[in-house]
């Protein structure tokens, strides 16, 4: 059986910080709002550049990506917590459907955003 693993919410942005990156690639962090719940997104590159430069807080967004776990260590208590983020393969601004778009591969499109989604070694999520 062939499981997929997307998810799609559509909230209100209720904040957005940008992530400095090793590689200097552009990656941001929106905290989306859904009735009483909160949701961490991370997007890269281009769908991350798109949201730094057309969202603030306050804006309605749709978000396409992976559900994945996420663990850290509170600083204050020294435990490990846990949760899940959303990374961000495509995201609707406006009307707008901006999609993660890889590097051009030789002999592969960079924009596959007529086919259905599958993550490639090198991809951020």
């Amino acid at each position: 059986m062939n499981y997929i693993n997307e998810t799609k919410l559509a909230g209100t942005v209720d904040r957005i910080r940008p992530i400095s990156t090793k590689t200097g690639a552009t990656m941001c962090e929106v905290i989306l709002k859904i009735r009483q719940d909160r949701f961490r997104v991370t997007a890269f590159k281009n769908v991350a550049e798109s949201i730094l430069s057309r969202i603030s807080a306050g804006d309605r967004l749709s978000v396409t990506g992976t559900l994945s776990p996420s663990s850290w260590k509170d600083e204050s208590t020294g435990e490990w917590r846990n949760s899940f983020a959303v990374q961000a393969w495509a995201v609707e601004i406006d009307g707008e459907k901006i999609t993660y778009q890889r590097e051009e591969r030789q002999g592969e499109p960079a924009n596959r955003d007529k086919e259905a989604f599958t993550a490639q070694d090198g991809d951020p999520f």
